[in-house]
């Protein structure tokens, strides 16, 4: 009796994996999908031999169709870890489609002061993300022109590898 007992546990554990199976990748997908971002613009500039110049204007042109909806305007800088400083000072200048220019100084903080780096580091390579402004709207409709130059006193700059501008839907309002 015991024998037929583990004979019916057996069948029914095997009748029960595939579907343990398929509830198992259907949360693994629905996990991954929701770890991975969505983006209304996104463009990189892979830097060559690791060096931003002053020459090096990073131009990122949006086109904007909505002027209710709000985004968070990402810069992601990746690096080498040999970089030499603490921090990386960037101009931003946005272009509307007015002709009006906007300029902002950032200072975007690699690493701490105890040398530790800011970000996720893998090996010899570094990656922050830095906000540039949160919950930012477009008053007009067309084409915006952000250009994002190196701001520091070496030129060029040695151990920037890429540099990225996205664009994130908040999802509201303003």
């Amino acid at each position: 009796m015991k024998q037929n007992t583990s004979i019916h546990q057996h069948i029914n554990t095997s009748t029960r994996l595939p579907g343990v199976l398929i509830t198992c990748m259907l949360a693994i997908s629905l996990l991954l999908s929701a770890c991975s971002e969505d983006f209304f613009f996104e463009k990189s500039y892979d830097l060559p031999n690791a060096e931003w110049s002053y020459k090096d204007s990073l131009v990122f042109v949006v086109d904007i169709q909505d002027t209710l909806k709000t985004y968070n305007l990402l810069l992601d800088i990746e690096h080498s870890t040999d970089y030499a400083f603490q921090n990386n000072y960037v101009f931003v200048h946005t272009y509307l489609p007015n002709g009006e220019h906007l300029g902002k100084q950032l200072n975007i903080d690699l690493a701490q002061k105890s040398g530790k780096w800011n970000g996720k580091c893998s090996g010899d390579k570094c990656k922050l993300r830095a906000v540039i402004q949160q919950n930012a709207y477009f008053n007009e409709i067309g084409s915006h022109r952000f250009v994002i130059e190196q701001f520091m006193r070496m030129d060029p700059l040695p151990g920037i590898q890429k540099v990225s501008l996205r664009l994130q839907a908040t999802g509201e309002e303003r």
